[in-house]
């Protein structure tokens, strides 16, 4: 008796829950995991406006906070036998893929304006006469963009040199720097990784360059 009403009440569970995923980010009464996780994300991290990226900064941490109520939600939600384990495997898929369809739209959309922005750059112009980097988007959802450089010499360098690029914010203070050893000769035309979801990507609003 008490093993079947055990399997009654896991099953009322998970066809609560059932409903509360499936209504959840489609307009529903905001009861579903997926549109809780959300809203307790956004009110965690707080959306801010970074110099050069943006509010994708805030957008990653949270897409990942959500992402983590939800695996909570999930983990600790208790099953009393298989087929009501599978159920709950099916929901939580469907949770996940949900939350990644809903940041995916909204990384789209902050993202939008990103493509070809001139990054601001300083430099020593005693080392270099003119200076462009833009910002390149490869892959949004994931984090991956590119400085895409155009530099030109004050004077050729026709030796290996370790050219940096530091990361550095409205104050000028450094936030994080980045190096490569290349040979400059007249230019130096390459395109380097750079993610938003980095620890600086809230802060950083130019660069400086140097050898």
């Amino acid at each position: 008796m008490k093993k079947n009403l055990f399997k009654s009440i896991a099953f009322l569970a998970v066809g609560a829950l059932s409903g509360m995923v499936f209504n959840s980010c489609k307009g529903g009464s905001g009861s579903g995991i997926v549109e809780d996780a959300i809203k307790q994300a956004e009110q965690t991290i707080a959306t801010e406006e970074a110099p050069v990226f943006g509010n994708l900064p805030s957008l990653f941490e949270q897409k990942l906070e959500a992402g983590t109520i939800v695996g909570k939600f999930f983990r600790e939600l208790k099953t009393e036998d298989m087929d009501a384990a599978v159920k709950n495997k099916s929901l939580r898929d469907e949770a996940e893929k949900q939350l990644a369809e809903y940041y995916k739209a909204k990384i789209a959309e902050a993202t939008t304006a990103l493509e070809g922005k001139d990054i601001k750059v300083e430099f020593d112009k005693n080392q270099i006469s003119d200076a462009n980097v833009k910002l390149k988007v490869e892959d949004a959802e994931r984090g991956n963009f590119f400085l895409v450089f155009d530099v030109t010499m004050a004077k050729p360098v026709n030796k290996e040199v370790e050219f940096k690029w530091l990361f550095m914010d409205a104050e000028g203070n450094e936030l994080e720097q980045y190096s490569d050893y290349i040979t400059p000769g007249e230019k130096i035309s390459m395109e380097r990784m750079v993610s938003p979801d980095k620890h600086f990507g809230k802060k950083f609003e130019h660069l400086y360059l140097k050898f």
